[in-house]
């Protein structure tokens, strides 16, 4: 087999990443397997998904073209899994040829991780590949067990404390938004330094663990709560930014903690940027909520 490694950085002060290729580095993940010549499938956990987009859907089967091979990938991410196999089609003849492209295709791997469970994002993610179709995914996630546990025991307590099932959906999403604005200060450090690493400002073990957050913290906390709350919901974004897409009443509003934080004199009002339109969204102009609408289909 041959080997692709991808390395996932979220460091900067919004979702701008990292990412390293180091195709003679072997995962010992995926060598293992190869040595046990078993074939595994990705198993989903608690986290899963069952939502499927425009942009990407879930994907089971031998894959047979491009587009099956980028949604058997988003699926792998989806569940959750540390290491999965794949295998193409004889008839796929480019199989090896696309799967490289995507490889090096670093801002379509960034995308897929809006579109998961938060805990379910990448950090890393290597692929191996023989020339007869098999490929191999290795992951390894952005949140540990343990963050997730503590993330978790804050998450079911606050939900139990300030949720009630006589709240309408858009006052429970508010209830959120506010408890996260009101327990967050905006990390200014890594405004000054994208390398600063006093708090994990950029996960939502910073917002809620640590109290501090940038734009991909904020997002995350707002969609592990709105996951816990059974409200559909993916992170959009764009080299600069990224906030929240949340479905309520049939339809796609825009929701954007971080900006709805009072920390400046551009966004005082803290509830400018919550469960807006595209058409609210756009007449705001304010510069940083552009996004590829190729990808986001949902959001406009």
């Amino acid at each position: 087999m041959r080997y692709i490694t991808l390395f996932l950085g979220i460091l900067s002060i919004a979702i701008v990443s990292i990412i390293h290729f180091y195709p003679d580095k072997v995962s010992d993940y995926i060598n293992e397997h190869i040595k046990h010549k078993e074939y595994i499938i990705a198993t989903a956990n608690d986290y899963y998904l069952d939502n499927n987009y425009n942009y990407v859907k879930n994907y089971t089967d031998d894959v047979s073209n491009k587009e099956e091979l980028l949604n058997y990938i988003y699926y792998v991410i989806n569940t959750g899994a540390e290491y999965a196999d794949g295998e193409c089609t004889k008839e796929y003849t480019s199989c090896i040829t696309d799967l490289k492209n995507i490889a090096d295709d670093t801002d379509t791997l960034t995308i897929i991780n809006n579109f998961v469970h938060p805990y379910n994002s990448f950090k890393t993610i290597s692929f191996a590949y023989t020339n007869k179709g098999d490929f191999s995914l290795s992951i390894e996630h952005v949140y540990s067990k343990e963050e997730i546990t503590e993330i978790n025991y804050i998450v079911s307590n606050k939900i139990k404390d300030l949720i009630t099932d006589s709240m309408t959906t858009r006052d429970k999403i508010k209830t959120i938004h506010d408890y996260i604005i009101n327990n967050t200060d905006y990390d200014e450090l890594k405004t000054k330094n994208i390398n600063d690493e006093t708090y994990r400002s950029n996960t939502a073990y910073g917002v809620l663990i640590q109290g501090y957050g940038i734009c991909s913290g904020y997002a995350d906390t707002m969609a592990i709560f709105l996951n816990e709350l059974d409200i559909e919901n993916y992170k959009i974004s764009n080299e600069t930014h990224i906030w929240n897409l949340v479905y309520i009443n049939g339809v796609w509003k825009h929701l954007d903690a971080t900006w709805d934080d009072p920390i400046s004199e551009f966004n005082a009002n803290r509830d400018t940027y919550f469960l807006i339109s595209y058409d609210e969204l756009t007449k705001l102009n304010d510069d940083t909520h552009s996004f590829d609408k190729s990808v986001y289909k949902e959001a406009y």
